[in-house]
């Protein structure tokens, strides 16, 4: 029996460990395909093309016509075409994003317009039940109290007032 160094023992282990590598490989087709970050078209494509080759058996049978060559040469161009329609859709949902924000806060103030409104008219309603009661009775007090309503009612109408300056320019921005 012939001696080996042990460099070569090991090297030739590692010859043999790789030699199923192409029979494994062989079962599944798709991972020779897939490349990473691959777009499904461009996965689909590979494989219409592969089975075409297996289908003419090998590459040498395959008949090249002018329609292919034609599809060759405009294939930069449909590429550039297509990222920019891609582009154009990426913008127009960015549009709609926007658009629909702005929407929604124009909403969004309207109501609380709206709760202004119908707290101020709460507010002023209880005050003059009040002094129509300091009226009947004659009590002050609820003079007093009917006019401890109106300071809110002077805070309520100038956020209104700052709320419809808000609103117009929400308006304004949505328009344009």
């Amino acid at each position: 029996m012939v001696s080996v160094p042990e460099h070569s023992r090991t090297m030739m282990k590692r010859f043999l460990s790789r030699g199923q590598a192409t029979v494994e490989r062989g079962f599944s087709i798709n991972k020779e395909l897939v490349v990473e970050n691959q777009q499904e078209q461009s996965l689909v494509a590979r494989r219409v093309i592969k089975d075409h080759v297996s289908h003419v058996k090998g590459v040498t049978n395959i008949n090249i016509t002018h329609a292919m060559v034609l599809a060759a040469r405009s294939a930069r161009s449909k590429y550039t075409q297509y990222l920019t329609q891609k582009k154009e859709q990426q913008e127009k949902q960015k549009q709609d994003k926007k658009r629909k924000a702005e929407t929604d806060a124009a909403r969004e103030l309207e109501d609380k317009h709206k709760r202004l409104k119908t707290d101020m008219s709460l507010l002023l309603s209880k005050s003059k039940e009040l002094y129509e009661k300091c009226e009947n009775t004659g009590n002050l007090t609820f003079v007093t109290q009917g006019n401890s309503l109106h300071r809110p009612v002077d805070d309520k109408e100038k956020q209104l007032a700052t709320l419809d300056k808000e609103m117009a320019e929400r308006l304004l921005a949505l328009k344009q």
